[in-house]
């Protein structure tokens, strides 16, 4: 299968009505806009989010007005020019089916067939257990069979709970009660993962496919990729990086999926701009993913020209970088765990956000990896350790490394206390103070000032055991925030220190009593980011890369192959206006930073122009690189 590294995802979502519908289409001028632009790989339309089919089906809905194969045109126009090319087909959403047959709908639990927004997309879903199936995976063997498709993307495969006749009579049938709110979740996921297994048969192994709305882990083994769907502008800049940090743990190829768009899918005119969309693709790079972008193709079949003009010059920018950037892997000190589904919560998000501002690089993984990698292990929050990850944390301490536990991260399956000896701190229970604080022992070396911290999302209680060493006090309020029936208790400062401790270690564990990651996502506090850094510099004394002179909002990253590292720097950063976060400029980095990188190079310089780079050996076996002015996004050689 040919690679995929710079794509564009094409919706062509198409209403009833449209009376020059197709009128301006014309693939080769299409193809021809892709190609000069760069496009290596399109995601293109077979059937749409209404259910209606752009090829002459003999199964489903042919868009009223279609003239001619627009599908097979576009495959025939794209691989003259050695574009590849997925089919799109809507899986969950066929509105069209859906208005003509209520009965392949799913039902929720109060027996709805349409419910919510019906202006948006989600008012009505299709039930994978009725007539619904056999249609779909005839679509799908229609398109797969008669059209030379390098894949398939099957969209809007998200797991939806059906109390329709058909689901509530299976899992009676199997002794099961269908008023278990739980049995029909369950049910419901076993009827779309067989759903995904047929689907897998039919495209096979020698074509891309892509189960969209699958979490990442259920569908590894049958997805060749992953397109990491997020259009930061609209879902927020912290959705792509630890969305990233999981998916390149769990496949080769990831892709950011992005999008043109200002607001959401199906922003017609909508644009966010050339230095929006090269932070994106910038991103991309720093987690050494690939990109695609999201565009909405017009009904009367075209392409906006100035969009694809800008997307032609950065992917021209980033095609220049590929034979560095080929084969080059994210490189990672941290490994953060989370629960074996996969879960990306606020933990994971301020986890991945505080680690990028201090210039860690972490991965985000799960109990069945490999963990042996990473100098550092994280459980944030609200990770309890099982038998099998007892095992391989005890391995890790066993081998000198450290971990840092926070919240409830470290307890036992059974919260009755650390699951490990190492641990050497006793376990009081929940904390059920709503506004407790934390003062450091060592303000001055921690660099977070002599004063009690608000703590604002609690985890539990701790005491340090012998052989601990307490680094932050546990500082309780007058009292809670509370009503007594005379007044709503808003203020409750600091009163005094208390038996328990805010943050302890032992040895090369140290765990932070409350949930710090969670409330930097929600508050973004500064000294929690400085508690962090603190333990993390004493966990991890030879990072990955060190700088100096580098702002909070800029990322510095590395990715590798056998021969060089890349190092990525990146200064450009949204600003908040209004409601919305805007990037419409490119931040600059005044020369004379620099970057340590751990390992000795022999020679240093900018991609792709080959401009020589200031360097020196530091001390410990660092390579000192002085940096340049950088404007945006800059990446640099190291070559061993």
């Amino acid at each position: 299968m040919r690679p995929i590294r710079r794509a564009i995802h094409i919706d062509f979502h198409t209403m009833p009505g449209i009376h020059d519908f197709g009128s301006r289409w014309d693939p080769e001028k299409f193809a021809a806009m892709l190609k000069k632009a760069g496009v290596e790989y399109i995601n293109a339309f077979a059937k749409c989010n209404l259910g209606f089919a752009y090829y002459p089906t003999e199964i489903g809905i042919p868009y009223p007005g279609l003239k001619g194969d627009m599908l097979k045109e576009t495959i025939e126009e794209c691989h003259r020019r050695d574009i590849g090319v997925s089919a799109y087909v809507n899986v969950g959403l066929d509105h069209e089916q859906a208005r003509l047959h209520r009965e392949w709908c799913v039902v929720n639990k109060d027996g709805q067939v349409i419910y919510g927004d019906k202006t948006a997309n989600f008012f009505r879903n299709m039930c994978y257990k009725s007539g619904y199936h056999d249609y779909i995976t005839g679509i799908i063997r229609e398109v797969m069979g008669n059209y030379d498709a390098d894949g398939l993307f099957c969209d809007c495969m998200g797991l939806r709970a059906c109390y329709g006749n058909e689901c509530l009579e299976e899992i009676k049938g199997a002794g099961l009660d269908p008023l278990d709110d739980g049995e029909v979740i369950r049910h419901s996921r076993e009827v779309l993962m067989d759903l995904c297994r047929e689907i897998k048969a039919i495209t096979g192994n020698d074509r891309y496919l892509i189960l969209n709305g699958i979490p990442y882990r259920d569908s590894k083994d049958m997805n060749t990729h992953i397109e990491i769907e997020c259009l930061p502008s609209a879902w927020g800049y912290d959705n792509f990086w630890p969305q990233a940090a999981y998916a390149r743990t769990l496949q080769k190829t990831v892709l950011y999926m992005t999008g043109r768009f200002q607001a959401s899918w199906g922003d017609f005119g909508g644009y966010k701009g050339r230095a929006s969309l090269e932070n994106d693709v910038w991103d991309a790079q720093c987690n050494g993913t690939g990109i695609s972008v999201g565009d909405h193709m017009h009904p009367a079949g075209f392409l906006e020209p100035s969009v694809y003009e800008d997307v032609g010059e950065i992917f021209s920018e980033i095609k220049a970088l590929e034979p560095w950037t080929d084969g080059a892997a994210y490189m990672a000190d941290i490994g953060i765990l989370t629960d074996s589904d996969g879960g990306i919560d606020a933990a994971r998000r301020g986890a991945v956000r505080m680690l990028g501002e201090l210039k860690h690089s972490c991965d985000i993984v799960n109990e069945d990896m490999d963990l042996s990698g990473y100098k550092a292990l994280i459980l944030p929050d609200n990770l309890p350790v099982t038998a099998v990850l007892k095992v391989k944390l005890q391995k890790h301490l066993d081998e000198g490394k450290g971990i840092l536990s926070t919240g409830e991260g470290g307890l036992d399956s059974g919260k009755t206390g650390f699951a490990l000896e190492h641990w050497k701190f006793k376990y009081e229970g929940t904390d059920t103070s709503n506004t407790s604080y934390f003062r450091m022992r060592e303000e001055a070396e921690s660099g977070i000032g002599d004063m009690d911290q608000a703590m604002y999302d609690h985890g539990i209680l701790i005491k340090a055991g012998e052989g601990a060493d307490i680094l932050a006090d546990y500082v309780k309020p007058y009292f809670n925030r509370h009503w007594d029936g005379f007044h709503g208790y808003f203020y409750t400062p600091p009163e005094k220190k208390t038996e328990y401790v805010a943050a302890a270690c032992a040895g090369n564990v140290f765990h932070i009593c409350f949930k710090i990651f969670s409330a930097y996502y929600n508050h973004a506090m500064i000294s929690h980011k400085k508690l962090v850094a603190y333990c993390l510099n004493r966990i991890l004394p030879r990072p990955l890369i060190k700088c100096a002179g580098i702002p909070s909002t800029a990322r510095v990253t590395l990715t590798g192959r056998d021969d060089m590292v890349l190092l990525h720097v990146k200064t450009t950063h949204p600003e908040v206006r209004g409601k919305m976060n805007i990037i419409e400029e490119h931040q600059v980095l005044p020369a004379g930073a620099s970057v340590s990188v751990q390992g000795i190079y022999a020679k240093v310089y900018m991609a792709p122009s080959g401009e020589r780079l200031e360097f020196e050996p530091a001390e410990e076996g660092y390579t000192k690189v002085v940096l340049p002015e950088i404007k945006g996004y800059r990446m640099i050689v190291l070559e061993k």
